[in-house]
């Protein structure tokens, strides 16, 4: 590989590692909701993590939210039920459960590449 591809990779690469960091710490998600009758429908585009009045954690309870699993082995996708007959699916986003361990693990892999990647 090129030098100048191999440093636009690993930019690319921290960039994305960084971004997906940030939306979680910052619980920055643009939502979409789909409501029917009985059912509803929720797309998180980056994280499911809400912060402020009224998060979604009265809606699905903590454990649903922040189920305890290593980015990219998360459930990106769980149905929850509000009431006895309503239904709610929830697509929780891209970098959902992605928290500080990630991080410091993909910024480490990315460095150990990097260093194979200069040594041979």
């Amino acid at each position: 590989m090129r030098k100048a591809l191999k440093i636009r990779l690993s930019i690319l690469l921290l960039g994305l590692n960084i971004m997906a960091f940030g939306v979680n710490y910052y619980g920055f998600s643009p939502k979409i909701q789909a409501i029917a009758e009985h059912e509803s429908f929720e797309i998180y585009f980056f994280t499911d993590l809400e912060t402020g009045i009224n998060p979604s954690l009265q809606q699905v309870g903590e454990f649903v939210q922040n189920p305890d699993g290593f980015w990219p082995f998360e459930a990106f996708y769980v149905n929850t039920s509000v009431g006895t007959d309503e239904y709610t699916g929830r697509f929780r986003g891209f970098f959902t459960g992605f928290e500080s361990q990630e991080f410091i693990f993909y910024n480490l892999l990315i460095l150990g590449i990097m260093l194979f990647f200069k040594f041979y």
